[in-house]
């Protein structure tokens, strides 16, 4: 009898250990995933940002490219008196290859800035890359990391004012304060608000601003769990573009104007590595293909057109500095 209670006493430890172990591996799972801005620590980022672009306009295609790399730094400084915390930003290097429909092609690189354009209809395209090639601000975070202002951008608005009322809208969301704010929050904001297993999802709203136009996107972001490279462990994020719409600026001093479109997501994809214990993105791969319909408006008519757009993302951490 002693043997059997014995046993029937082995048994239920065992069962009670099972049930146990039943419960805790999904909270085990549940990760926090959060930037982190560690005092006197450099981020150096190089990001390859390549849109194609076929617009159909009375039967006619008009095919257009960009490839603009960009390598920026973000120094993080020291918390001031008031628990606020600098991040200066700067561009390091750009280089921009543009594609025109017939063939013509533009390319812009910050090493040479004074190198000689063929084509002088190029230059308000080249004074806007120089001045982007020159973009140098500071982000001041508040005591809990959400921005408070951004500080240093006079230098750049003054040279911006230069430039004609159509060179300044293009550059404006590059250069000035409520902009460049809105695009540091929705960088660090692609993360879960709260600790996330495998399988979870979360939706957020993003807006790239093209300069008098502007395209919203209602993403779905997803944890799929951790992926090795090199000698880390990441953690891996999806992404999809869900919606698309076009945002419409009446004050736009661009020639063509888009007074109505309807945009659909053709398709869609994107991937985020993370690295949990340094708090920074490691790589960002984004492509997004994206159809419709718009109606151009130029000199007081409007003429309806189709687009078919293709953007691509490619983010990665660069090692640092020796």
């Amino acid at each position: 009898m002693r043997v059997r209670r014995a046993g029937g006493s082995v048994v239920a430890v065992v069962a009670v250990a099972c049930l146990a172990l039943s419960g805790p591996p999904a909270a085990l799972a549940q990760v926090k995933l959060e930037y982190k801005f560690p005092e006197g620590k450099t981020l150096r980022y190089r990001t390859t940002w390549n849109p194609f672009q076929v617009l159909t306009l009375m039967g006619m295609e008009i095919q257009s490219g960009e490839r603009r790399t960009v390598v920026r730094t973000q120094a993080i400084g020291k918390r001031r008196g008031d628990s606020s915390l600098p991040v200066e930003v700067k561009v390091e290097s750009l280089r921009a290859e543009l594609r025109f429909h017939g063939g013509t092609r533009l390319t812009f690189d910050s090493r040479q800035p004074d190198a000689k354009i063929d084509n002088p209809d190029f230059a308000p395209l080249v004074d806007l890359y120089k001045l982007e090639s020159e973009t140098a601000y500071t982000v001041v975070l508040d005591g809990q990391d959400h921005v408070k202002a951004i500080e240093g951008t006079e230098k750049l608005i003054e040279k911006a004012r230069r430039l004609d009322e159509v060179s300044r809208e293009q550059i404006r969301s590059r250069i000035e304060a409520e902009p460049l704010k809105v695009q540091f929050e929705q960088e660090h904001r692609n993360l879960p608000d709260g600790p996330a297993r495998p399988g979870e999802s979360w939706e957020r709203i993003e807006v790239a601003d093209f300069g008098g136009q502007a395209l919203r996107f209602r993403k779905k972001y997803e944890y799929v769990g951790t992926e090795k490279k090199g000698d880390k462990t990441l953690d891996k994020i999806t992404s999809k573009v869900l919606e698309v719409k076009c945002q419409m600026d009446s004050h736009s001093q661009a020639p063509l104007k888009v007074t109505k479109s309807d945009l659909k997501v053709d398709s869609s994809e994107g991937t985020i590595l993370f690295d949990r214990e340094a708090g920074c993105l490691v790589e960002s791969r984004e492509q997004a293909k994206i159809k419709g319909t718009m109606t151009f408006s130029a000199g007081g008519m409007d003429t309806p057109g189709q687009i078919d757009l293709t953007l691509r993302s490619d983010t990665q951490l660069q090692p640092a500095a020796k």
